[in-house]
């Protein structure tokens, strides 16, 4: 099971590690065809590469049929499994650093609401609020209940016009659901602490995302637009980093002059910009496509080597009630995993005949009593094979009455 979880990290790392390399690629040529938008939608295809990993590959065998009659079967001998106290070692060690990397995003999200100490709902707007203190905001922060913090001077800060174009991008932000995805980047980053890849794919996705940001509002705007630019070099100022949350803008963590260079071209036009969503689909497809098909299927048992198998007492204690009262017999499959230790698990029923006599229902109890041999590999107990076991469920024949 440990082992299982830390090969499933491992494998999902390198699949996302290598989306994230493709997309660092891609990025730049595809904003600067399709729009700032079409770039950020890019950074679904590391997430989908991982998640594709989870999707199991179809593939059954075929055992020969275990026919068990009632009070007529024996059992094996049940099998030791080995000491996990590596795998054990491994898993303390990335829980610790997934730990680690989540209570410093925390204390930073805590130094962040300490320096805009009391928040104040202002504008009848339950979702803007002013910070007590100077040089906090604009921003949006949360994840589930999200707000926009505006600074405490916003209003002797920033003329009309301004305060509008920045509500209008934390508007934005919020609309397009940046603070949850920031959430799943933070999340990315406290699993994935290990792995350098994972924290530059999440700084250049947030890059992304506020490029995105400003063309929806330059569009929005399209008289706007040096006002705007203007607006930024207005706002450049250092802040607390903002881990569950959008910033507006911070001195260094956002390249300036690729975002006055975007307001100063002229935006893609309406199809070019829906073509460009659909380039980010496809690229997300194929690279869930690609790690679904590079990952290796689980083994086919065709000749198992059973420890332990259901006994005829077994078999008489989940006979089906009506079948055995009418007298008849029957038979199910069962499609089951196999697990480190060689016993079942994840077990469904593929076919049982007769229908609704419960001979499905009574071959599942039957998978707890199945344990195989432990599979190996270099020497180690391994798990991911699969098995598919056909069970043919027969009353035994009654002897003949004795003559007088």
């Amino acid at each position: 099971m440990i082992a299982d979880m830390l090969t499933a990290v491992a494998a999902a790392n390198l699949a996302a590690g290598a989306a994230v390399l493709a997309v660092l690629a891609l990025r730049g040529p595809v904003r600067r065809r399709f729009g700032a938008r079409a770039a950020y939608a890019l950074w679904a295809t590391p997430l989908a590469t991982a998640l594709a990993l989870v999707v199991p590959h179809r593939g059954s065998t075929l055992l020969a049929p275990l026919v068990v009659q009632a009070g007529r079967a024996t059992a094996g001998a049940l099998s030791a499994t080995a000491p996990l106290s590596a795998d054990l070692a491994l898993a303390a060690v990335w829980l610790a650093g997934a730990l680690a990397a989540g209570w410093i995003l925390l204390r930073r999200q805590a130094a962040f609401l300490r320096a805009a100490g009391q928040l104040e709902p202002i504008g009848g707007d339950p979702r803007l609020v002013r910070a007590e203190r100077a040089g906090v905001g604009p921003a949006l922060v949360g994840v589930l209940r999200p707000r926009i913090v505006a600074p405490c001077d916003f209003r002797t800060r920033f003329a009309a016009e301004e305060w509008a174009l920045i509500l209008a991008h934390e508007r934005a932000h919020l609309a397009s659901a940046d603070a949850l995805f920031n959430a799943v980047a933070c999340a990315v980053q406290c699993l994935c602490w290990f792995n350098p890849l994972a924290h530059l794919a999440v700084g250049a996705m947030r890059v992304d995302q506020e490029l995105a940001c400003d063309a929806t509002v330059a569009g929005r705007f399209p008289a706007e637009r040096r006002l705007y630019a203007e607006l930024l070099l207005k706002t450049q100022v250092a802040r607390q980093p903002l881990p569950l949350g959008c910033h507006w803008l911070s001195r260094g963590s956002h390249p300036l002059k690729a975002r006055i260079v975007m307001l100063k071209s002229p935006p893609p036009a309406r199809s070019r910009r829906i073509a460009g969503g659909g380039v980010a689909v496809l690229v997300a497809i194929a690279g869930a496509t690609a790690a679904w098909a590079a990952k290796p299927a689980p083994p086919l048992i065709e000749q198992p080597d059973w420890a332990a198998k259901p006994v005829g007492a077994d078999i008489a204690d989940v006979y089906p009630a009506a079948a055995s009262k009418a007298g008849t017999s029957g038979a199910a499959t069962i499609a089951c995993a196999v697990a480190k230790d060689g016993r079942l698990s994840n077990c469904k029923v593929v076919r049982e005949a007769p229908a609704k006599l419960g001979f499905g229902e009574a071959a599942l109890k039957l998978s707890e009593r199945f344990q195989m041999k432990p599979m190996s590999r270099d020497g180690h107990p391994v798990s991911g094979g699969k098995v598919r076991i056909p069970i043919r469920f027969m009353l035994p024949a009654a002897k003949p009455a004795p003559k007088g």
